[in-house]
């Protein structure tokens, strides 16, 4: 006997002993169909091993918990629209091997999960999502804690979100849909703006890099834009030198962005809204809601930073910042690895590697190099300290805990600066996260929660 470390996948026909009872002949072929033409050649495309078969179900040993998790996923893929369902199971931990047999905690509670999920879903123990890290690339939705079956503890789960197709097809529509405006900055530069979605008004400040046209389809980041647009009135706009503004101007300093947000409001004619900031874009929601009290009713600010990384006092970080500045400078269009996927890399570290590799493409969509390089150099000297005492209006802080170039220190130090800020610690490493980063069911609802506290002086009357 032998023991290992194992990720275990438990699979499970729902109703097998009522089907059985009503039409056996045909059930047993239906499942031997399903064994044959599904579970047998997605077990071998994910490297697992089948050490036992029931009639009504199967147990896989993988050796990695990303092979576990993209095996229940495309298993369950296949099985949408078939008339016979399974439940599904994942548990990374410690087992026993005995000759063909395993057994031992993993598989206890990989059949416990797959008891507990839903005809055609699939449970997932978070432990399970961490020790897969950034190489899983399948949204995942936090179900909480449950209290399962022979556990003296309850076990935080997510699900398999199997909806990544018809998610597609609704970017694809909404993107098609919307209607691109464009409001006049301060000094005459052109900014593109739209809106998305119903309900009250949540405007989006603008960041470092996002194109309105193609933020729906070829974005993997922007998992926000779908779920805030199906809550509320989403207003947002590209910067500028970003999208369908205006590119290469010349003046990028910060105080610019903040004037494109302020003629977004204007040519959007919002006298007072909530404000949503992203990274550089939270910073810039801060300086306007500083600058415009009257504009901001309330302020939600993710992976922001008070100070850019030449402003910190800290020489790893500039080192750091002028690390990546001077590789983008000279390797933008090279392939794989570019200045543009360190970018992504650094930013998103717990993504799959084909989303940095997509968001990489997409910052040539967005930018050209020299806009880029512009903007960048700008986000270094940024420091919004002194602007925070002047901020009045209720503010949400949520940040990455183990954010890697803006440190979790620096969300703290916005909350701390804001006298009406709420501080919320995200387990994640993600700048922005991917809408399978586990966090971001939390972070939706801790924004929805936080929306809900704050009057709508949006709505008509």
């Amino acid at each position: 006997m032998a023991r290992q470390i194992a990720a275990i996948l438990s699979l499970d026909v729902v109703g097998f002993t009522a089907r059985m009872a009503a039409n056996p002949d045909t059930t047993m072929a239906e499942l031997n169909q399903i064994f044959e033409q599904v579970i047998r050649p997605s077990v071998k495309i994910g490297n697992g091993r089948i050490f036992k078969l029931m009639g009504d179900g199967a147990l896989v040993r993988f050796g990695t918990a990303t092979e576990a998790i993209a095996t229940a996923h495309a298993i369950q893929k296949a099985m949408l629209g078939k008339p016979v369902q399974l439940r599904a199971g994942v548990h990374v931990g410690d087992v026993t091997i005995n000759g063909e047999d395993v057994f031992g905690d993993a598989v206890n509670i990989a059949s416990r999960l797959q008891a507990a999920a839903s005809p055609g879903g699939c449970l997932i123990s978070r432990v399970t999502r961490q020790i897969a890290g950034g190489t899983v690339g399948i949204p995942l939705k936090s179900e909480g804690a449950m209290s399962l079956k022979g556990l003296s503890a309850p076990l935080e789960v997510l699900s398999l979100d199997l909806s990544g197709a018809d998610d597609q097809a609704e970017r694809a529509r909404q993107s098609a849909r919307q209607v691109i405006r464009f409001a006049t900055s301060r000094d005459g530069t052109r900014i593109a703006w739209t809106e998305t979605g119903k309900g009250r008004t949540l405007v989006k400040a603008p960041n470092w890099v996002q194109h309105l046209e193609y933020d729906w389809t070829q974005n993997p980041m922007d998992g926000w834009l779908p779920h805030l647009s199906n809550h509320y009135r989403l207003i947002r706009c590209d910067g500028r030198n970003n999208g369908l503004s205006d590119r290469g101007v010349q003046d990028v300093s910060f105080d610019r962005f903040v004037d494109d947000l302020k003629a977004m409001f204007d040519a959007a004619g919002l006298e007072r809204a909530p404000v949503f900031g992203v990274s550089l874009g939270a910073a810039v929601a801060a300086a306007f809601a500083a600058r415009h009290p009257d504009r901001v009713s309330s302020l939600i600010l993710m992976s922001g930073f008070v100070k850019g990384l030449g402003k910190r006092n800290r020489p790893q970080d500039l080192a750091l910042g002028h690390a990546m500045m001077d590789l983008s400078r000279d390797s933008w269009d090279d392939g794989y690895p570019s200045g543009r996927h360190l970018f992504a890399q650094a930013f998103f570290p717990e993504s799959s590697p084909q989303d940095q590799d997509r968001y990489a493409r997409f910052i040539k969509m967005a930018m050209t190099h020299a806009d880029y390089l512009r903007v960048g150099d700008s986000v270094d000297v940024v420091d919004i300290e002194p602007l925070l005492p002047d901020i009045c209006c209720p503010a949400l802080v949520l940040h990455s805990d183990r954010e890697r170039l803006h440190f979790k220190d620096q969300g703290q130090r916005l909350a701390a600066g804001i006298r009406n800020a709420r501080f919320v610690s995200l387990d994640t490493a993600n700048n922005t996260m991917p809408d399978y980063d586990p966090e971001w069911p939390r972070a939706l609802r801790e924004i929805e929660d936080f929306l809900s506290t704050i009057p709508d002086e949006t709505a008509p009357g």
